[in-house]
């Protein structure tokens, strides 16, 4: 088997991409045949070189290879390379990808990217084709934060107009806004004087959104709202987590219900700062990544390990038996991996709904050898991971042990007991009840899927060392 690990940038990705309102539930079609040419139409060498890029690594590298009639291939007579992507993935990868892009994508794996800072869940008016946006959440120091927008807020208007499908985008990819806020009555939402006027700006977005330490009678209890795995927030988890031991903090419950994944290692290394301590010291295996069966066969040929390990390098371990986390659908692949993965050694107790149920891996590929093509990049499926007891989850994701809906009308500040999510957990630990809601109110309103931008959503990467 021919290798091609040089040119790989960043290995072991996986997850879901949401690139519009509703659009993660679609499925590709999958076309083995290629097209008939007009006559006298000829492909590009430009074009040709990017398909001869792409068949070559999904042919020795993608977890499916063996669903692609490798007979009917034709890349040199495929004039569109998105679409002869298109027609090798399998019809049940809505994650894979091909950029003409690499360095923004590459960018935005590191969680650097041009944004006002918020992430937004869509609703529709039930009278009308016009739309709302509630902000789930505010990266700190971005342009939103400083314009003074939180969680919970209602934006209602876009420069004046009302916000609609062909306009909706501009909440996060216009270069300048002045946003309408709406407010919610008894009667419903209301448009409300204030406004919020904002300028996007190129910046790091910080996942550490939320972290506070509850006391309740006996209970210290260290709250984290982690949104990305990023490589660069590492060193501020571990300040975070070494924090939280300083204080003699009991109990930990880790929010990852907008956290659609980032880098393996990242995940490798919270695991290690929230797992039984013993399991840590003996480098235990984390998980297990099994690939298509010519890989397989190779790295048992060469006996190379497939397993990642947790890791005993840190300088912090909060050496916990029981952990509490609040996952939703939005809950993706490398958080997936921290529930998965730690499942095996402590009581992993999941709060609020169903996660996404993404347990594969991909990497971002580039051709380091054609120049012509330097920027095309391919985000590609290439294994699926277990655990240390040899179980991944099923396609429907990780079933919480503690049914809650998140309601958004009203959305609570993150740590705030109200929250239904932490409030439940709150309840197990301490055992009582937690502060109750008097606020909840009706609403004639149909919310739709959330919006979340960025190349993070759903990703477990692991740069090839």
């Amino acid at each position: 088997m021919r290798t091609n690990c040089r040119k790989l940038l960043l290995l072991l990705c996986s997850g879901w991409w949401l690139a519009a309102l509703l659009s993660c539930s679609e499925e590709r079609i999958i076309i083995i045949y290629a097209p008939e040419m007009d006559a006298g139409e000829t492909v590009s060498t430009t074009v040709q070189k990017v398909n001869q890029f792409i068949a070559e690594y999904v042919e020795e590298l993608y977890l499916w290879t063996s669903s692609v009639d490798w007979t009917k291939v034709k890349p040199a007579d495929e004039p569109d390379s998105f679409d002869f992507f298109d027609k090798l993935v399998y019809s049940a990868d809505r994650w894979s990808m091909l950029t003409d892009d690499l360095h923004g994508l590459s960018n935005e794996f590191e969680g650097v990217s041009t944004t006002f800072g918020h992430i937004l869940i869509f609703g529709r008016f039930s009278d009308s084709n016009h739309l709302f946006a509630i902000v789930l959440y505010v990266y700190p120091d971005t342009p939103a934060e400083e314009a003074g927008v939180k969680r919970g807020d209602i934006f209602l208007t876009i420069n004046g107009d009302n916000i609609t499908e062909e306009n909706y985008g501009d909440l996060y990819y216009a270069s300048s806004l002045v946003v309408g806020r709406g407010i919610l009555t008894d009667e419903g939402i209301a448009p409300d004087d204030r406004t919020f006027s904002m300028k996007a700006e190129t910046l790091y977005e910080n996942p550490i959104v939320k972290d506070t330490v509850i006391v309740k009678g006996a209970h210290k209890i260290g709250y984290l709202c982690y949104t990305d795995y990023t490589m660069a927030s590492e060193n501020a988890l571990i300040a975070l987590f070494s924090g939280y031991k300083s204080q003699g903090v009991t109990d930990v419950v880790l929010d990852l219900r907008y956290n659609g994944g980032g880098f393996a290692r990242t995940s490798v290394l919270l695991s290690s700062i929230l797992a039984p301590e013993a399991v840590v010291k003996r480098k235990d295996v984390f998980l297990t990544q099994v690939r298509n069966d010519a890989w397989m066969a190779y790295l048992k040929e060469e006996k190379m390990d497939v397993n990642d390990y947790f890791t005993d390098t840190l300088s912090v371990n909060m050496d916990l038996k029981r952990i509490f986390v609040l996952t939703t659908e939005n809950t993706a692949s490398a958080s997936e991996s921290t529930l998965v993965g730690l499942d095996p050694y402590m009581d992993v107790v999941r709060i609020g709904t169903a996660t996404h149920g993404k347990y594969y891996g991909g990497g971002l590929f580039s051709d380091e050898e054609n120049r012509d093509i330097a920027n095309w990049g391919m985000y590609l499926m290439i294994y699926r991971f277990d655990n240390q007891n040899g179980i991944t989850a099923s396609a429907g994701g990780l079933t919480p042990d503690i049914e809650v809906e998140e309601d958004y009308f009203p959305l609570y500040p993150f740590g705030d007991e109200r929250d239904p999510l932490l409030g439940a957990a709150l309840e197990v630990i301490t055992g009582q009840p937690a502060r109750t809601r008097s606020d909840k109110l009706p609403h004639p309103y149909t919310v739709l899927q959330t919006e979340r931008r960025g190349a993070l959503v759903g990703k477990m990467i692991q740069q090839n060392q």
